[in-house]
């Protein structure tokens, strides 16, 4: 899907410039820097909330929990957390003045 974007001219200078040098097109470039960022800022999933809570609790993936409610209740305490960040996020968003002009 095609995007109209402005970028200031030194930036598209730059895209210009490392995309001649590398032999691609700049929307190459744009592409793969979107992927990179949005690769290096996404948010855990499920699962891997789920293995960071065994590891924290001492459970390797290949051994059978010896407690499963114990674990059960490390992994939903973690999505909880995950959850009340976004929730404290989302309510300072509400509650910040709109930038709409009168």
């Amino acid at each position: 899907m095609p995007i109209s974007l402005r970028l200031p001219t030194e930036v598209e200078t730059q895209i210009a410039s490392y995309s001649a040098r590398q032999g691609l097109s700049k929307s190459a470039v744009i592409v793969r820097s979107i992927e990179e960022f949005l690769a290096k800022n996404a948010q855990p999933s499920a699962y891997d909330i789920y293995l960071d809570a065994m590891q924290a609790v001492g459970v390797k993936e290949s051994a059978a929990p010896l407690e499963p409610r114990s674990h059960k209740a490390a992994v939903q305490k973690a999505l909880r957390r995950k959850h009340a960040g976004r929730s404290a996020r989302a309510s300072s968003a509400l509650k910040s003045p709109s930038r709409k002009a009168a």
